[in-house]
């Protein structure tokens, strides 16, 4: 939730701060005051790249920035680029006509990437002009997946299909690869030399520790022989313990514990320094070669400089080997094995694809009428919306071709979408596949720029209406000149434009009930007589008792 808005410099803005709440709130005011720039300025907060012309005319930077509530979404982030947070997010963006720009979360910078990552399918900004990916045929299947919530479903699909294409392209390698005599006699020339080498990563480790060791074999003997002399030479450590433990024989239980102590003690070191004379061993030993160890690290050396790899890397280059001489010397057995796997697992993803496209074919029909609906509360009456479901070729979103259809008015076929509506029309069915896919997703924030255009009377008091139910489970911000819309709202802020010889400033007021009323009734009828007045306040109560039940 977008909890407080602060804005400097920015446009014919300078400066005000907007403290917000949760549900509906609405912006009104005269046109060209300014409203559509607190939105742009909010835009830009969040996506906008750094741009010196919004910078406000004898300034030399604009400063946005916004308050958040933390929702679950953003932890995962946040944590990855080690933010600090609490409750609230402070997203701070400083705009420079130098270029000294920069975005700041909870005081870290961030790049524009990270942020509108951040907020990606969270904060849904829409006008007239950005309906764009309502009306997009390729979002038209994403918005179905959405509906019907099958998102296990769709995983073990796409698992599935992964496989299976997966398994074409081995399938398709293989048929297309011939090798020739001289090609095979190459392959079984590496194979046997890697099997000669006898590759083993915990081999090369232990050869790679005892040519450290060796290497500073004089080192390791002084120390290991000066260690076990101060242990076991003359008034060494082990009989000054001995005299010790002879001397505290006394009957006494407290001295009796720490003499117990002192043995076990004793007998631990004895233990330990067997470990250190079973190491020296190793290098006075006759029977240990240098000289092999360093022939057999370099014959690894050879074989990882010659395949271009790692140890491990070795290995799987002597399975792929195996597996190329093998497929050479029976080729259509081994074809054949590859299709019957293509095969079974082309099946298990076309019965997944098939379940999930009944599923998306059934949960359509319920979606077309519950859009319908939503139209019909705003006063489309004649609409028809349909979901067009074709089968096509399996893909990774398996095999069906979605588009939306629609007829705004009696008498008229049915056609695409994006070819189907314009003006008013287009802005309240917008608004009904929105009421529908907002509660589904996870938009924090929805913003309306003048949704309403085009629209009056009952249409428009419908329209509020239903922003204010999308308002029960997502903040929304609303632009409008219609009263019946302003009305809905939970909190109303008045934008207004001030001109001086010098310059002009936009500025915000937030009202309260009786400068709603009298708001209300200018957008009405530009009066505020009584009669005006009353009007506006009936006006307002039946909108605010139509929302409470």
């Amino acid at each position: 939730m977008l909890k407080s808005l602060y804005i400097r410099n920015y446009a014919i803005i300078d400066e005000l701060t907007l403290d917000f709440s949760d549900g509906f709130t609405v912006f009104t005011g005269e046109t060209g005051a300014g409203k559509s720039i607190i939105v742009g300025a909010l835009s830009y907060l969040i996506k906008g790249k750094a741009d010196p012309s919004v910078i406000r005319n004898g300034s030399d930077k604009a400063i946005i920035e916004g308050v958040f509530s933390v929702e679950d979404y953003m932890k995962n982030s946040l944590d990855e680029a080690e933010i600090d947070y609490d409750d609230e997010l402070i997203i701070r963006r400083v705009i420079s006509r130098d270029n000294h720009n920069s975005i700041r979360i909870n005081q870290c910078s961030v790049t524009l990437s990270f942020l509108t990552d951040l907020f990606d399918e969270h904060i849904d900004i829409h006008s007239q002009k950005d309906s764009q990916y309502l009306l997009s045929k390729n979002n038209h299947l994403k918005l179905l997946d959405k509906y019907i919530q099958q998102g296990e479903l769709i995983e073990a699909y796409r698992d599935a299909y992964d496989l299976y294409t997966n398994a074409l392209k081995e399938y398709e390698e293989l048929e297309n690869n011939t090798y020739n005599q001289s090609e095979l006699d190459f392959y079984k020339y590496d194979l046997n030399e890697l099997e000669e080498a006898k590759i083993d990563p915990d081999e090369e480790n232990e050869l790679l520790d005892k040519e450290k060791r060796y290497k500073s074999a004089e080192k390791y003997i002084n120390v290991l022989t000066g260690a076990i002399d101060l242990f076991d030479g003359e008034e060494g450590i082990s009989e000054k313990l001995s005299a010790l433990i002879k001397l505290l024989n006394l009957d006494d239980s407290a001295i009796s514990s720490i003499k117990e102590n002192t043995v076990n003690l004793f007998y631990s070191l004895v233990e330990e320094m067997e470990g250190l004379k079973k190491i020296l061993s190793q290098f006075t030993d006759e029977d240990i070669n240098i000289e092999y160890i360093e022939e057999r690290l370099y014959s690894y050396s050879r074989l990882k400089r010659k395949h271009n790899t790692d140890t491990d890397g070795l290995i799987r280059k002597q399975k792929e080997l195996k597996d190329k001489i093998s497929f050479f010397e029976d080729r259509d057995f081994v074809l054949a094995e590859k299709k019957k796997e293509l095969n079974l697992l082309h099946g298990k993803a076309y019965e997944l694809a098939q379940k999930l496209s009944s599923i998306r074919k059934n949960k359509a029909l319920v979606l077309e009428d519950q859009i319908m609906t939503n139209a019909r509360d705003l006063m489309l009456p004649n609409v028809s919306f349909k979901i067009n479901i074709d089968e096509t070729d399996m893909n990774r979103n398996g095999i069906d071709d979605v588009e939306f259809y629609v007829s705004m008015n009696k008498g008229e076929d049915l056609k695409p979408l994006k070819n189907a509506a314009s003006g008013g029309e287009i802005s309240r069915l917008m608004l009904a596949l929105k009421s529908v896919f907002t509660e589904l997703s996870d938009t924090s924030l929805a913003i309306f720029d003048e949704i309403d255009s085009g629209v009056s009377g009952k249409v428009a008091l419908a329209i509020g209406q239903k922003i204010n139910e999308i308002a029960k489970s997502t903040q929304v911000l609303c632009i409008t000149h219609l009263a019946a819309v302003a009305a809905c709202a939970k909190q109303h802020f008045f934008i207004y434009k001030t001109d001086s010889d010098a310059y002009s400033n936009t500025s915000v007021k937030k009202l309260d009930h009786e400068d709603i009323i009298r708001e209300l009734a200018m957008i009405s009828s530009s009066d505020t007589s009584d009669s005006a007045i009353k009007a506006a306040e009936e006006l307002y109560q039946s909108a605010q008792d139509s929302i409470r039940k």
